[in-house]
């Protein structure tokens, strides 16, 4: 073990692998920091140019592309309100709002180390426990993934707190949007209206940009008609040493929960991020915070996206099974480069891979000084005048909705669905469950049909399986949690109470 990770180290010297770490780096940043361009697009627009390049060398290019573009996604999150990827939705809650407050300087230096700290901590994880953890991915199947994606939902209850009626109602029908398209199992169109463009189902990443840009342009507008909108400022761009310390433990157990969840066939760091939020907000102290520009909520949910890179890698390299949508184009180089996952790849590839192995400690190592510089640049974008953000914002909202599918359907999908999200929050109605159901619906429905077929429809059979076992726990701890949480608030003597609500 220690002779390979020496030789991998040798390997990652070579000045070329240094140089194209630091270029996928920045390549990575760019498709990251553009609404609708996600991790897995630019992975897939880079594998054809490292055909030319040796297999350690093209692995650690898209290496540093697939971490640094999950990373980039929350940076327009944060200043604008847009989410670059799915997996930044959560973090918009809390950056935006410190965006607001002065503060956006400071809620990207959060990001840039939530996602650095847990892309280091998965990379460990993947260095040292790969076959040991490719073991927990062997006892995952369909049972187990319909209890996490009901869990995922669950986390509504506390995303919805203020108005929990209204945020169940939203994830409800927003569920039911879901299951427009093609049926997972028989393949029969649903509720497709006759638009063939909907065979696929209501595309996400349009609803995203749409749900989470158009309302905040309208407010824009609203704000320079009263003549109340002044450019906010951009603060430090630094986070203390002590503020690290002091979120060690959040840090650890998001990037833990990223992992866990990137080892998981079929999830991704979308949900690896809800939970993460959600569990974020379940064990502090001053749960009101959150979503009013709470830093713990930015690094919970960075550190979680940003784990699931490490986590979805092991049981690719182990067992040939992608964690995660980038993995599976990951596979796709692994195998134009005559690399095949598996137990042998260890024993027979020993200098590429492990080169990987520590490169990818090493990539997000310098994701974090690299992100940092970038952020003095990217900051920027909120000094400008209002008469031309909003256009920006609107041309990039629109450039983004069509270049998932290359289709004006998705435009005009994605305006939809920012009507319908202004008028939400106008009537007080919590967007964040739309997003959460349309990621998680598909899952849970296919996973759903998977363990009907394999129980011969007695769903009881699937709690025999440890892990379901553990998903329904966290799954009733986190529906009833809210209610839990107020009642021990009720139960506190007067002073402990006085002094609870204060902070």
């Amino acid at each position: 073990m220690v002779e390979s990770i020496l030789l991998g180290v040798t390997g990652l010297l070579n000045p070329l692998n240094l140089g194209i770490i630091v270029f996928g780096l920045l390549i990575g940043m760019v498709f990251g920091a553009l609404p609708g361009f996600s991790a897995t697009m630019a992975l897939a627009v880079l594998v054809p140019f490292s055909f030319w390049l040796p297999p350690d060398t093209a692995l650690l290019m898209l290496s540093a592309v697939y971490c640094s573009s999950i990373y980039a996604g929350s940076i327009p999150a944060v200043l604008l309100g847009i989410p670059g990827t799915p997996a930044s939705v959560p973090t918009t809650y809390d950056g935006l709002a410190m965006t607001k407050q002065g503060k956006a300087g400071q809620a990207l230096a959060y990001v840039t180390f939530g996602s650095s700290a847990g892309g280091v901590l998965s990379s460990i994880a993947l260095l040292v426990g790969a076959p040991l953890l490719a073991l927990v991915a062997l006892k995952v199947g369909p049972p187990e993934q319909m209890m996490l994606a009901i869990f995922g939902l669950s986390v509504v209850c506390t995303l919805s707190s203020g108005n929990m009626l209204k945020g169940v109602l939203v994830g409800f029908l927003s569920l039911l949007l879901a299951t427009v398209g093609q049926d997972p199992v028989e393949g029969y169109p649903r509720f497709t209206l006759g638009f063939h463009e909907l065979l696929g189902g209501i595309p996400l990443i349009p609803v995203l940009i749409g749900l989470f840009t158009i309302p905040e342009v309208f407010n824009m507008i609203e704000q320079r008609t009263k003549n109340r909108r002044t450019p906010p400022k951009i603060g430090s761009l630094k986070v203390t040493l002590r503020e690290k310390m002091r979120m060690f433990l959040l840090t650890f157990r998001s990037a833990c929960i990223g992992i866990g969840i990137g080892i998981i066939p079929a999830a991704g760091p979308e949900i690896a991020s809800f939970i993460s939020y959600n569990e974020a907000i379940r064990s502090s102290k001053n749960p009101e915070k959150f979503g009013k520009g709470a830093p713990e909520g930015i690094v919970a949910a960075e550190a979680a996206n940003n784990g699931v890179t490490g986590g979805s890698l092991i049981p690719l390299l182990t067992l040939s099974i992608p964690g995660s949508a980038p993995a599976a184009v990951f596979l796709g180089a692994l195998l134009i480069h005559g690399l095949r996952p598996g137990p042998t790849l260890f024993t027979q590839n020993t200098d590429i891979v492990y080169t990987l192995l520590v490169g990818f400690i090493v990539i997000n190592i310098l994701m974090y000084f690299i992100g940092l510089l970038f952020n003095r640049i990217s900051s920027q974008v909120i000094k400008v005048p209002v008469n031309l953000l909003i256009p920006i914002i609107l041309v990039f909202a629109i450039l983004g909705s069509f270049a998932v599918q290359r289709a004006l359907f998705d435009v005009g999908i994605m305006l939809i669905a920012g009507l319908v999200g202004y008028f939400m929050i106008k009537h007080n109605y919590p967007v964040a469950p739309i997003a959460l159901a349309l990621i998680l619906g598909p899952l849970l429905e296919q996973a759903l049909q998977q363990s009907l077929t394999m129980t011969q429809g007695n769903l009881l059979l699937v709690f025999a399986r440890p892990l379901t076992i553990v998903f329904l726990i966290l799954t009733l701890l986190s529906l009833f949690w809210p209610l839990l949480s107020k009642a021990f608030v009720k139960l506190k003597p007067p002073q402990e109470h006085n002094n609870y609500v204060n902070k």
